[in-house]
């Protein structure tokens, strides 16, 4: 399978990481010591030796865990190839129904023994992975809350081999083992992690069967922890790939939380124990929608993320993206006389070229030219149907609408089950936090402590969600490479709907709303040219985004990847090669996570295509077009609006002028007075010189005699005396 030769070659390449660490030597690594390549080499060699068939591509779990343990430090290729198996993260929904599901949680585990030799020795143990990380999907405040180790009355899901368990487990295997054997097992399941406070559920065995495929010895112990809760497409997944039920419990009566799990055809998982082998399985439990059974199913937790993975690459490499289609109100609707949403037998009577028959004798009315939208769409889309009928209808309409199933490809989803069970279910009056927080509507809230939250008032939770469609939209699987991956959330999927408030509200930007044409006489919906024409846009424009990023992100990987000189795969593989065919020679590498290239820069400074974005962008687009070409007068009301005021405008213009004039006048008159007032004195004194006398300079004739006169002796005077 593919699988397994991925996880040789990751395999393989954990090794190469760690040879390269003890042979290179480079001015930005450290070199692992002898003592711990030896204990390194060691471990390897024994769990390889421990694992069964097939099992050895699972080894690097183990051995990453125990590089990055080693003393003395890890080299820089040991550390990077150690972290290329990540285990993926999956996020799951909101609460169901009334009672919450919440604080899904993600930590560190307990040391677990390496297998039954191990047990002997208490000392030779090794730290295996944490059991499915599981992140709460979306949670309103942003945070997380990192997993906690719980222990149920004093045991726990993951035995320590330090401490003796006081109710060993049984070693079942369904290949092998009667099924009788485990008749009496009775598993006690914790909701402590994702509704804490609740009582645990206690499990009664009603059939187990033979699975010959199944050859690994479990551990059926007494109690476990219950991981998450997961929607249905989980489930469809798992059906998809021939996944059989392997046991069948008894649907425990009363009990509110398995209750609300089937109503919202949700499953939940726990971990499950393969004896001498570091594979992580899981069983997950899906309660029947009589509530008269719960199905387990046993699967390997990496298989099923690689399923659900290879979901989202083929239909990017088919080069199509998911779009759901409401049936009711948006492709067909129903011919009846009732005062609610139908069409009319006179209306449908006008065209008959639009009206089909169902299998029950129902008739239906299709929107104008759907077929023909249908087989256009097939070509760039995967399509999915929904409804909030049965799933009968909805089975009955998809095959009018696509009678050769050549068109709709993907799920035909009913949500009708879901739709009664939060309508039909009471209000929750309480919703009772753990200790140090209060849960509002799924998320922790920091500082309350058990305060009883009234919801009563609260609408009920939209039926329809994306999650139910699209298990890929729930998980996010880290990438080996530790670049970023594409399609993560609800970046991917389109939905074309007449109602947004069927979805959840994190869903409704994926939504195209669509209303019925207006002024027909006859109910349809214009798929033509706008909602061709957008679809078509977002395809290729998106496309176009994801082509560029592929290239940047190969050429980003590219600039981090560190070839190991002298060691080929072939050369690794020639060891357990028992035909002794030629293997592959190619050269193995690893890669360094904490590099900085160029193109690793320009790679992380780009956006991740998305569809949602390509819509968005579509949109801002097309109104800036229509604001380009589109005119028209304003209302007549406006426009005697905007008179009125340019009116009042002028008048206070000519009001503002007119003072304006007036003060420039006043202003004139006292520059004419400060003026006068300033050559008055000039005047005065002008006019006092005018008034003053004159003194005329004598002439020279007459200067000439005064000065003789003053010449001539004057006749003395006679003295008194004589």
């Amino acid at each position: 399978m593919d699988i397994d030769r991925d996880r040789e070659k990751t395999a393989l390449s954990l090794v190469v990481g760690m040879k390269m660490a003890m042979t290179q030597k480079k001015p930005s690594t450290r070199k692992l010591p002898g003592a711990g390549a030896s204990t390194v080499a060691s471990q390897a060699a024994a769990a390889a030796a421990k694992a069964g068939p097939g099992e050895s591509s699972v080894l690097n779990a183990p051995i990453a865990n125990n590089v990055n343990k080693t003393p003395g430090g890890v080299s820089k290729q040991a550390r990077v190839s150690a972290g290329a198996r990540v285990r993926p993260h999956i996020a799951v929904e909101s609460p169901v129904g009334a009672f919450p599901i919440n604080g899904i949680t993600v930590g560190v585990e307990k040391k677990e023994s390496a297998g039954a030799g191990a047990s002997t020795n208490p000392n030779t143990s090794i730290d295996l992975l944490p059991p499915s990380p599981i992140l709460s999907h979306k949670q309103p405040n942003g945070s997380m809350v990192p997993r906690q180790h719980h222990h149920i009355n004093g045991h726990s899901n993951n035995n320590n081999n330090n401490h003796s368990n006081p109710h060993p487990p049984l070693r079942f295997s369904f290949a092998t083992t009667p099924p009788a054997a485990a008749a009496e097992w009775k598993p006690t399941l914790s909701l402590d992690l994702i509704s804490p406070g609740s009582s645990p559920s206690i499990l009664k065995t009603r059939e187990m069967f033979t699975r010959p495929d199944l050859t690994p010895v479990f551990h059926l112990e007494r109690y476990y922890m219950v991981r998450a809760s997961l929607p249905r497409s989980f489930y469809i997944v798992m059906a998809q790939h021939n996944i059989r039920h392997c046991c069948v419990f008894e649907f425990p009566v009363g009990d509110k939380w398995w209750g609300d799990l089937s109503g919202m055809r949700k499953s939940t998982y726990i971990d499950f124990k393969a004896e001498n082998s570091s594979t992580m399985w899981e069983l997950h439990l899906k309660p029947s929608r009589d509530r008269t059974n719960i199905f387990g199913y046993i699967c390997k937790h990496d298989d099923l993320a690689n399923m659900i993975s290879s979901q989202k690459l083929n239909l990017l490499k088919a080069r199509r993206l998911p779009l759901v289609l409401d049936l009711d109100d948006t492709l067909v609707r129903l011919v009846g006389n009732e005062r609610t949403r139908y069409v009319s037998e006179a209306d449908a009577a006008k065209v008959p070229g639009r009206v089909r028959k169902l299998r029950d004798g129902r008739q239906v009315v299709l929107t104008e030219y759907v077929e023909e939208f249908l087989e256009w769409a097939s070509k760039l889309y995967d399509i999915s149907v929904c409804s909030l009928g049965e799933q009968s209808y909805v089975d009955m309409v998809a095959d009018v609408l696509d009678p050769m199933r050549t068109r709709i490809r993907g799920t035909r989803y009913s949500a009708r089950q879901e739709y009664d069970f939060l309508n039909s279910a009471p209000p929750t009056n309480a919703l009772s936090g753990p200790p140090g927080g209060t849960v509002t509507n799924g998320a922790l809230v920091p500082g309350v402590n058990n305060i009883n939250l009234n919801v009563s008032n609260q609408p009920p939770a939209p039926p329809k969600d994306l999650l139910s469609l699209y298990a890929f939209c729930a998980m996010t699987k880290p990438s080996t490479d530790g670049l970023p991956d594409i399609g993560n959330g609800f970046a991917l999927p389109l939905i074309l709907d007449d109602l947004t408030q069927m979805w959840p509200p994190d869903q409704h930007d994926n939504v195209i709303v669509v209303k019925e044409r207006k002024n027909s006489p006859v109910w349809t919906v214009n798929l033509f040219p706008m909602v061709q024409h957008v679809l078509g846009a977002v395809h290729q424009e998106f496309f176009r985004a994801y082509d560029s990023w592929e290239r940047a992100r190969a050429a980003a990987l590219a600039s981090i990847t560190i070839p190991s000189p002298g060691i080929s795969e072939s050369g690794m593989a020639g060891e357990n090669n028992a035909n002794g065919t030629a293997a592959s020679s190619n050269t193995l590498t690893a890669i360094d996570f904490t590099a900085i290239t160029p193109a690793k820069t320009q790679f992380l400074s780009m956006p991740i295509p998305s569809a949602i974005g390509c819509y968005k962008e579509w949109l801002r687009g097309s109104l800036r077009d229509q604001i380009s070409l589109t005119a028209a007068p304003p209302p007549s009301a406006l426009r005697e609006a905007v008179a009125q005021q340019q009116q009042a405008l002028a008048q206070q213009q000519q009001q503002h002028l007119q003072q304006q004039q007036q003060q420039q006048q006043q202003q004139q008159q006292q520059q004419q007075q400060q003026q006068q007032q300033q050559q008055q004195p000039q005047v005065q004194s002008q006019l006092s010189l005018l008034y003053q006398p004159m003194q005329i300079p004598p002439q020279p004739q007459i200067l000439h005699q005064q000065q003789q006169q003053q010449h001539v002796p004057q006749p003395s005077q006679p003295s008194e005396g004589i």
